[in-house]
């Protein structure tokens, strides 16, 4: 069957395609595949995509610049400006004043000012508002009334030149009258040397004209400044002199007449001579202007003169006269809205997001935001959980970090179970051995029996479809703890070994879906059919182990180089438990080793932003949209509603009512046991309940609803997006599925769960890691957009808004640096604003380490704020967005040993050749059938293993030729294989703890009753009764090792006495169980299951029916469809065991099928299935 995975494109993708071949439209097909070795359309219309996107990004980046630059200028609101031309026209009402307009009309002749000013319309009456008279100072006061003068004149010890200059200018000036301290009259109007106008110079006359206020700035042409001011005045010309500076015109005429002698060089022919006891401005400035009347003294001003900052106030204080149009000169510079908009909204964003971490420590405002106090609230019963850990290629040293914290969790021992996969075959850089072998040797693990690979489908691309895994299990020791633990080791097929790439590699989301499908195959197993790998998991867990996969509740997914604190485990689950809408929860991951260099310092703080007040801002607003797959765990079931069982209860057609597995049975079940016991309802009637492998009512699957994992695993990474999506964002994309599938849930954040993550050393790993991040965070987010309008508005207002700031990062902190460096050059009022509140948000942050004692967090905020975040912002981005196309390459952040170095992703099948065919064939090897019939497949197994295993015992033996049995006769009856009889029975140490538990000889039916000596027999003794093997009183003394032996000293209670700790029997052992060779430190981890058919033609039946291909929806990941109901067992149709409990009573197998061993096979060198035979009708 082979299944399709083209689907008709939506109409979005369709528009961006389109927008992408517009935008690489003169870029052709040949180009690519010759220039860029895109050899596939695949790629090139992943690059077409990623030069779409990328040129998108850096034109929305440009377009906001523009607007902070350009466009945010247009809502200025400067002073208006008038021509000189203009204010000199008839018709106009206007007046200037030392470069200002005023028109004072309105105010009439209310005052000796506006008497004057209305009077003069048209006129420059700058000489009667004299500038020069604020350097005056009364007798005995040594300071400048301005500020700027104070600066530039006192600063620089010239006061004594300023007050010869002013004395000098007064005397000199024919239009001033200066009597008794103070100007009587000033020039009139029109007539530069006439006096005879008032005179407003007092500071009370500056206040009065500021009160009254001015239209706008006098506006000059360079070319009339150039024509018209550019000469002194001298004898027989009033002359004017200005220069330009900085967009200003300066009137320096008044100066450079103080500061110089008029010298008479011969007839008609004038020059000066500088007097420097009347220079209160420097030489080298006075020299400038002298020598530059009329033109633009800017660039030379600021390479020339020292102390410019402070000259060029001085002079604008002294000296303005007006503006020049050409010249950047508009409010802009002191008043900005749409800037100071701008930046205050992201401000507020930043502010809010970032501080809400601080202020979410404290006590009250965690139980708002969190909904749960810090102390976790002591369960009754502490759940089952999952600690699911993969792995790649990790240094052992970082994988026994990991395990040792996981497994020293003050989380019950018994209650916890630790999941390793080895996601492929490969060797660490710092490790001599593959990366299983390692986490092998860290377990403790020290069988020398390799399991058999199991395969499996799983979602690779073509022929990477099919993949194989092994299973290894046992118990890790560490101090005090001992913790089960199963490790799934992905070895690829044999035909990867040759691949060049490692082989098994799939990626994170198939090692999820290994787990998650495995687990949901176990919700039902009556009725599902599971693969091979399920049926080793399932095999391992529950006989090996002693644990019932369906009780396992929650799920910690850590990564492999992340230690946990010792009460996470117990902090995350009562979190879960006290809000049953929460589907996941987020916990804190810090650095663990931030002070190893250079590099992981730059990351500090944004790890921080990331792991810790990121999350804490999404659940303020009770919508977390993320979930950070290094540190999460997730609720695999939650328990049902009452009304739920209620209404299942009562509707069903057996009236089975199921209970908890644990409270229900005094010896640990086999697969096809059943539970019958007594127990009342709310309303004291007594009924009875049943214990199957059939769906419990009392749960709700949550993570493993099939739903869920349909999201999870169908779809195909077929475009740039989705590439983006799950092969770099596998686990974020498990909570888009999540919510999804659960709208009426959410997400959570636990920010007193922490771990501790290793950061990457390595400049290059850190690039390849913060790219990957960014580009699957950013897909992921477009993505989650589909789903946030079913979700609500929160959910997609904080979705938009990190997609915004993911977009507009760049060029805000870009903007934002510009605005401190413009600032510190300019001292603008509108960028001073802006600096001063970004300056106030860092300063808060270092309030906040100051009162907690970091003192050393402020050195890493102060790396942060000069290094990382134009790195990180700025940089990063860039590049993640040229990079978008490379995700099929996944960056080995831990070097393997080629080093550090790129590779293609798991799944991704390279090969250009179509091998449909091929695949559906290898994805039919991959049979999917019921537990029973597994059983049955590996119980035939077994005994024919056994049987060869005989077989070569008996070529081999040479001793006792023959013997007579009890009738007289020779006996040598030959082994009978099980397709020969249709039988399969328990190996013998199954039998033997049977006989254990029951402290009875076995027997199979009770009219005929097993022999157990005969003196006939002389090689018939205790030795050779297989079902002679008592357990041995002694129990195994534990060592101090990290073993993962399996002993009766796992359990704290003796097997007899029962209860939740009683031994596990072991039901599907290949060596039988626990062999009575085996010694005290001998390990047994391979399994298989032993059962007995009483039809030899229902079970080949069976075998016809199971060994058909099966395909579900998910391409044969997992069965998502009903399985069909199950034959009735209960008439003979189906496959029974041979023991069942009841009451710790042996009962016959079957009422209507007798067996009987035969007494002249009891010899050791007779195989354990011929000593069994069907006795004649």
């Amino acid at each position: 069957m082979k299944v399709s995975n083209e689907s008709t494109p939506s109409c979005r993708r369709i528009v961006w395609v389109a927008y992408t071949k517009f935008c690489t439209l003169l870029i052709p097909d040949c180009f690519l595949i010759h220039c860029g070795g895109l050899h596939t359309r695949a790629r090139r219309n992943a690059w077409r995509e990623k030069f779409a996107l990328f040129w998108t990004y850096i034109f929305i980046a440009a377009l906001f610049c523009f607007w902070l630059e350009y466009i945010s200028t247009l809502f200025c609101d400067p002073p208006k400006t008038y021509r000189y031309s203009e204010v000199r026209s008839n018709e106009t009402t206007l007046a200037t004043a030392n470069g200002k307009i005023v028109n004072w009309k309105k105010y009439g002749n209310s005052s000796a000012m506006t008497t004057f000013v209305n009077s003069n319309l048209r006129q420059d009456i700058s000489p009667s508002f004299p500038q020069f008279m604020k350097l005056y100072r009364p007798f005995g006061v040594t300071d400048y009334y301005e500020n700027t003068l104070q600066v530039c004149i006192n600063g620089f010890n010239r006061s004594l030149q300023a007050s010869n200059w002013l004395e000098y200018r007064i005397e000199h000036d024919s239009g001033y009258l200066y009597q008794d301290g103070k100007l009587v009259s000033c020039p009139i109007p029109g007539h530069r040397n006439q006096t005879g106008a008032d005179c407003f110079y007092t500071q009370s006359d500056f206040q009065e004209f500021d009160k009254y206020g001015t239209k706008g700035d006098l506006e000059f042409d360079p070319e009339t400044i150039y024509n018209n001011f550019s000469v002194l005045p001298y004898p027989g010309n009033a002359g004017q002199a200005f220069v330009i500076l900085d967009g200003v015109a300066l009137d320096v005429t008044g100066y450079l007449e103080g500061v110089t002698n008029v010298v008479r060089v011969a007839k008609g022919a004038y020059s000066r001579a500088i007097a420097t006891e009347r220079m209160f401005l420097p030489l080298d400035l006075t020299i400038l202007l002298f020598t530059n009347i009329g033109k633009d003294i800017t660039e030379d001003f600021y390479q020339q003169i020292a102390y410019p900052d402070q000259m060029r106030d001085c002079m604008y204080t002294l000296f303005f006269h007006g503006v020049i149009p050409t010249e950047k000169y508009d409010g802009c510079d002191r008043i900005n809205p749409a800037l100071w908009a701008t930046m205050g909204a992201f401000l507020l964003y930043f502010l809010f997001k970032i501080n809400l971490a601080n202020l979410s420590r404290v006590p009250f405002v965690q139980r708002f935001l969190f909904k749960s106090t810090p102390d976790y609230t002591p369960l009754s019963r502490w759940p089952h959980t999952l600690l699911f850990i993969p792995c790649y290629s990790e240094s052992s040293e970082a994988i026994r970090q990991t395990l040792d914290s996981l497994a020293r969790t003050s989380y019950p021992d018994d209650r916890k179970l630790l999941v390793f996969v080895c996601d492929g075959v490969v060797k660490s850089a710092t490790d001599s051995k593959e990366n299983y072998k390692s986490v092998l040797d860290a377990l403790g693990y020290s069988s020398t029996k390799d399991p058999d690979p199991r395969p499996y489908v799983s979602l690779g691309m073509k022929s990477r479809r099919v993949n194989y895994a092994k299973v290894y299990a046992g118990f890790y020791e560490s101090g005090r703890n001992r913790v089960p633990f199963l490790l799934i080791v992905k070895v690829g097929s044999p035909k990867e070994t040759m691949s060049g790439r490692s082989p098994g590699n799939r990626g994170k989301r198939d090692s999820m879906v290994i787990v998650l499908s495995f687990l949901e195959r176990c919700m039902n197993l009556a009725h599902n059919r599971i693969t091979p790998l399920e049926f080793e998991l399932f095999n391992q867990c529950y006989n090996l182990l002693g644990i019932d996969p369906r009780l396992l509740k929650y799920m910690l997914v850590t990564d492999a180089d992340t230690q946990v604190q010792a009460d996470v485990i117990h902090k995350m689950i009562a979190r879960l438990e006290q809000d049953p809408k929460m589907l996941a929860i987020n916990g804190y991951v810090r650095p663990a080793n931030p002070e190893e260099n250079i590099i992981t310092m730059l990351q500090i703080f944004p790890n921080y932003l990331t792991f810790y007040s990121g999350l804490a801002y999404e659940a303020c607003v009770s919508s977390v949209t993320t979930l950070n797959g290094g540190f999460v765990m997730y609720r695999l079931w939650s328990d049902a509603k009452p009304s739920v069982i209620r209404s299942q209860k009562h509707k069903s057609h057996d009236n089975i009512k199921l209970q908890n597995i644990q409270d229900n049975h005094q010896k640990w079940l086999k697969v096809s046991d059943e539970v019958v016991s007594e127990a009342e309802d709310d309303s004291g009637q007594k009924y009875t309940t049943t214990l199957s492998f059939l769906p419990n009512p009392t749960i709700r699957p949550i993570c493993i609803h099939p739903t869920v994992l349909r999201g999870f695993a169908t779809p195909q990474p077929n475009t740039l997006h989705m590439e983006n999506v799950l092969l770099l964002g596998e686990e974020q994309y498990f909570g888009i599925v999540l919510l999804k599938s659960h709208p009426q849930h959410r997400l959570g954040f636990e920010p007193e769960a922490v771990a501790y993550a290793t950061l990457p050393t390595n400049y290059f790993a850190l690039q390849a890691l913060q790219i990957r991040n960014i580009r699957a965070t950013f897909h992921t987010q477009i993505e989650f957009q589909h789903i946030a309008k079913h979700l609500g508005v929160m959910y997609w207002f904080v979705s938009i808004t990190k997609v915004v700031d993911m977009v507009l990062a760049m060029p805000i902190i870009a903007n934002l640096y510009g605005i401190f460096i413009r600032y510190f050059i300019y001292k603008n009022l509108a960028y001073g604003i802006i600096s001063a509140c970004f300056t106030a948000l860092v300063v808060l942050h270092m309030f906040y380490f100051i009162i907690r004692r970091q003192f050393k967090y402020i050195i890493w905020f102060s790396l942060y704020c000069l290094f990382s975040v134009p790195l990180f912002t700025v940089f990063f981005p860039i590049l993640a967005a040229w990079c978008s196309d490379y995700s099929n390459r996944w960056y080995d952040v831990w070097p393997t040993s080629n080093g550090y170095r790129g590779r293609i992703h798991g799944i991704i099948d390279n090969s250009n050749n179509d091998i449909t065919d091929i695949v559906d064939r290898d994805e039919d090897q991959v049979v999917r059938m019921r537990l029973f019939d597994f059983e049955i497949v590996e119980a035939e197994k077994q005994a024919q293993r056994e049987k060869e295993q005989a077989a070569m015992l008996d070529a081999k033996f040479n001793g006792f030729g023959n013997y007579v049995s009890s009738t007289g006769e020779h006996q040598s009856k030959p082994s009978v294989s099980l397709s020969e009889r249709g039988l399969v029975i328990p190996p013998a140490a199954q039998l033997k703890e049977i006989n254990y538990y029951t402290n009875k000889k076995p027997i199979l039916d009770e009219d005929n009753p097993l022999p157990r000596s005969s003196s006939n027999n002389p090689f018939t003794s205790a030795l050779d009764d297989p079902f002679d093997d008592i357990p041995p009183t002694r129990r195994h003394k534990q060592t101090q090792s990290q073993s993962s032996f399996f002993s009766r000293s796992s359990f704290n209670s003796d097997p007899i006495q029962g209860g939740d700790s009683t031994f596990r029997s072991s039901m599907f052992s290949s060596s039988g169980g626990f062999p009575t060779t085996t010694s005290s430190h001998a390990r047994s981890h391979s399994t298989s299951s032993s059962i007995i058919h009483p039809s030899n033609t229902y079970f080949e039946n069976d075998l016809r029916y199971s060994s058909s291909p099966t395909h579900s929806l998910t391409n044969s990941i997992i069965s998502l469809e009903r399985d069909g109901e199950s034959q009735d067992h209960t008439t003979g149709g189906g496959p029974i065991h041979i023991l069942t409990n009841n009451g710790n009573k042996i009962n016959r197998y079957h009422q209507t099928t007798n067996y009987r061993l035969d007494e002249t096979t009891q010899g050791r060198n007779a195989p354990i299935h011929s000593r069994i035979t069907r006795p004649s009708s």
